[in-house]
């Protein structure tokens, strides 16, 4: 009589031989952080959270320049002296301005709200050069007259030839705005100390 180990035993060696696989093996899973019990997790948590966050605040610095960028090219559009170049072609000015205004109007009414929710944000009240905090909120409640301006329908009146064009006035007092404004962001990131963050990345 044959032993039963041995029929075990050929039994296996038959299914290897037939190509029958084995059962494979369960890969282990990621092995998870050691838990420390002396605050070790605590301060790894609080070191990551960290890291989201400066990441976050640096996007958000990097967008709210692009936005002061975009405002100022369009100040700069905006206050094109039109009227002094040859009137060649029997243009009326006062409407070809008009016509530029309405063009621009709908991107500043897009960029300052997104401009005041990133300043008045979390991120942007944190992440923020406390310097420049203070004057960011004045840049941006000039932002919001202009806005409140170029929407408004006082905005497309006529103007007789012998006053100023109040409309330029406007859009040079806020072209001025966003130039010191970018001049200001260019000096603190010239001067900020290495344990300051920069405005840009």
């Amino acid at each position: 009589m044959i032993p039963y180990w041995n029929l075990c035993r050929e039994d296996a060696t038959q299914r290897s031989m037939k190509g029958i696989p084995k059962p494979a093996k369960k890969l282990p899973k990621a092995v998870p952080p050691i838990r420390m019990r002396d605050g070790t997790d605590g301060v790894r948590k609080k070191k990551a959270h960290e890291e989201d966050q400066q990441k976050v605040a640096s996007k958000v610095r990097t967008r709210i320049y692009r936005q002061i960028l975009a405002l100022l090219d369009i100040a700069d559009r905006l206050t094109l002296d039109v009227s002094s170049k040859e009137d060649r072609f029997g243009l009326e000015w006062s409407s070809l301005i008009r016509q530029i205004k309405e063009h621009y109007k709908d991107d500043v009414v897009k960029i300052v709200p997104l401009l005041q929710t990133l300043i008045m944000s979390k991120e942007g009240a944190q992440g923020l050069p406390k310097e420049l905090y203070r004057n960011l909120l004045d840049y941006l409640e000039e932002c919001q007259n202009f806005m409140k301006w170029i929407r408004s329908p006082s905005s497309n009146d006529p103007v007789p030839e012998e006053q100023e064009n109040p409309f330029m006035e406007t859009g040079q007092q806020f072209k001025k705005c966003c130039t010191e404004m970018q001049q200001q962001i260019c000096i603190f990131e010239n001067e900020r100390g290495e344990n300051e963050e920069s405005f840009f990345s």
